[in-house]
This record gives C-alpha cells, sequence and structure tokens, in this order.
C-alpha cells in the first residue's frame, strides 16, 4: 500500500463518484496507536456533492489490545462501516460565532480543499471503534493491587486494604466529646 495513492485530488474525482479498495499488511496506517493481528481491508467511494466529499465503504482488521484490568493482549475485531463528510476548511470560516450541531452534523471531517486523504479517513475510523474501556472480557477480575497476581488465573492470600473513611474522624470527635 502506497499512502501517496490515498491522497486523492479534490478534481480527480469524477461526478459518478470514485471507488477504491486497498489492504494494508503491516498495519502501518495505524502503527503509531495499536499493532493488527490482521491485515487492514478497506473498501470506499467518494462522490462529490459541491464542494464538500461524501465517503462511504467500510473497514475490518483484527487490532491487538491490552486489556485495562489485567493487562494481557487479546485480539479485538473491527468491523466498521464509513459514512463521514468532508468539508473544506475554509467553511469554518463562514461560522462566525458557535453553533449546536446536529445528530447528523457529527460525523463530519474538515479538509484542506484540495486533497482527500483516505487513509487519515479509514484511519480514523478504525480508532473510533476501539471502545474506551479495553476488556479481555466483561468477567476480567484484573490484577491484586498488592501482589500483582491475575485474579482471573487463581486468588492471592493478600487481604483486601479496609480504607477509613474520610469522615472517620468525626466518629472520633462525637464518641470523644460525650
Amino acid at each position: 500500500m502506497n499512502r501517496e495513492e490515498l491522497k486523492i485530488k479534490f478534481e480527480d474525482i469524477p461526478p459518478e463518484g470514485l471507488s477504491l479498495a486497498f489492504e494494508d499488511q503491516k498495519g502501518e496506517l495505524i502503527r503509531d496507536c495499536y499493532p493488527v493481528s490482521k491485515p487492514i481491508k478497506a473498501k470506499v467511494h467518494l462522490m462529490r456533492w459541491g464542494i464538500d466529499v461524501k465517503v462511504t465503504g467500510e473497514v475490518k482488521t483484527e487490532l491487538v489490545l491490552s486489556c485495562d484490568r489485567c493487562l494481557k493482549e487479546f485480539p479485538f475485531p473491527v468491523e466498521a462501516n464509513i459514512n463521514v463528510l468532508l468539508e473544506p476548511v475554509a467553511t469554518l470560516s463562514r461560522m462566525k460565532e458557535e453553533v449546536r450541531l446536529k445528530k447528523d452534523e457529527l460525523d463530519v471531517i474538515f479538509f484542506d480543499g484540495i486533497t482527500v486523504e483516505v487513509d487519515e479517513v479509514v484511519r480514523e475510523e478504525i480508532l473510533l471503534a476501539v471502545p474506551m474501556r479495553k476488556l479481555c472480557n466483561e468477567a476480567c477480575k484484573g490484577l491484586c493491587p498488592l501482589c500483582g497476581q491475575d485474579l482471573n488465573e487463581k486468588t492471592c492470600g493478600c487481604k483486601p486494604a479496609v480504607k477509613d473513611s474520610p469522615f472517620a474522624i468525626l466518629k472520633k470527635l462525637v464518641v470523644s466529646s460525650r
């Protein structure tokens, strides 16, 4: 995959649209964020809408994520639909004041008005598919905060630390004043 081939000039998009399909074997698109265990496969269709570009399609891959609880790596399949509108950055200058976005306006990405970077659109969709809380499974027990034992494999002998309530000092004050 040559990333320069995925930079499409706005004027090169024909009236009937332009379809592209590409495969990123090594996961170069997101190598700075997550490793991949399966190649990134994307199919996109670019359609000019006046000065905007409508991008539709799909992306598939499998990422290798680390569980937020137990720190073990696990495969995370990504199958995302792409449905975004690219607007030229110049349209931002028309917005002089704060505006409230509608639901259908949330899938807008700004571009320079000259070049559509298809690889960046696909990259963004992959990153948006990753959950905020990455868990190998919902029942993951995580690690013991004292000894570091993986509680999914076996329980440890550590006793959970009992924290004093921040209001415990008040209880002592009430008891001593009687």
